[in-house]
């Protein structure tokens, strides 16, 4: 029997606007709360408490992925079948134990929300995909921000809503397309993409994605350009091979674990580096590499490497 299809994925202007789009859906058939892994960005929370979700932290293993020990508590405390937010943090797949919590966790009636945006260079296929016979074997949605690894500055996607949802057409979403555009023009003016993320931070209600954008995912020259992407990522890896890297081979910056994290971080800072992810607390053993020679050169020396 061939597999049932699903309802086309809607594509956002970003990733928040995806997961609001799943809070929405969810809270109208009833769950209250979402189960969301400790080790995560401020904008993953907020638009499930935009809609009256009560997020409970869960513990992360030293990956960053959901702590199956911890999960199973959570959802025994929970009152009703929640949300599971599994994030496949720093471009980290679920292994066997956690996928097998994952699954137990569907089995009770939990719905299970997949946030691919470290993974998406490898599920690019998957994701961009106009339509699709399955989203996910072993989740309800399938989420990303698409501006984190690809070289758009705005686009999130969702897969596995039941229903198309209603879209804002305000004035300040057709803004931030604007000064988007306008950053990615002036790539030696970093205010401007600071203002894209400040327009981001107040733009919650739930946006398509431009037009512009979204054609682009379909020209000819996108794919060798994530290929491409993909192969300097495999270099930066390993460059790196011989520190504590918590995401090997992934297609996303390689992350290390450092007793000297705090300090690595401030002299790639000293050097004029911006590190490509930080958030306070969850991650700061943590660090996320630029990729760039002279940064992985401060690095190895910052961290004692046989190779500084």
């Amino acid at each position: 029997m061939p597999p049932a299809r699903q309802p086309p994925p809607v594509f956002t202007a970003a990733g928040r606007h995806a997961l609001a789009l799943v809070a929405r859906e969810a809270r109208a058939d009833g769950v209250r709360e979402v189960l969301a892994p400790r080790v995560r960005c401020t904008a993953m929370a907020i638009p499930f408490e935009l809609e009256g979700l009560r997020v409970t932290d869960v513990g992360c293993g030293p990956t960053g992925l959901l702590d199956p020990g911890a999960l199973a508590p959570a959802l025994a405390a929970c009152t009703r079948p929640p949300l599971v937010l599994h994030a496949e943090t720093f471009g980290n797949r679920a292994g066997g134990e956690l996928r097998t919590a994952l699954a137990a966790a569907r089995r009770t009636g939990a719905r299970i929300v997949v946030d691919a945006t470290h993974t998406v260079l490898e599920r690019a296929d998957e994701l961009l995909a106009d339509a699709g016979t399955t989203h996910h074997p072993d989740a309800d949605y399938l989420v990303a921000s698409l501006r984190k690894l690809l070289p758009i500055p705005l686009g999130g996607v969702v897969h596995g809503l039941t229903s198309p949802p209603e879209l804002a057409d305000d004035p300040l979403n057709a803004d931030l397309a604007a000064v988007a555009e306008i950053a990615e023009r002036r790539p030696a003016v970093p205010v401007l993409m600071d203002a894209v993320e400040d327009l981001l931070d107040v733009a919650w209600a739930p946006a398509p994605m431009p037009g512009p954008y979204r054609a682009r995912l379909a020209l000819p020259e996108f794919n060798p350009e994530l290929s491409r992407r993909r192969a300097s990522l495999a270099r930066l890896h390993a460059a790196v091979a011989d520190l504590d890297v918590v995401n090997p081979g992934a297609a996303h910056p390689p992350v290390i674990a450092h007793p000297r994290a705090a300090a690595i971080r401030a002299e790639l800072a000293r050097a004029g580096f911006s590190l490509p992810l930080h958030w306070d607390g969850a991650t700061d053993g943590l660090v996320a590499l630029p990729d760039d020679p002279q940064a992985i050169k401060i690095v190895h020396r910052s961290a004692g490497s046989r190779r500084s």
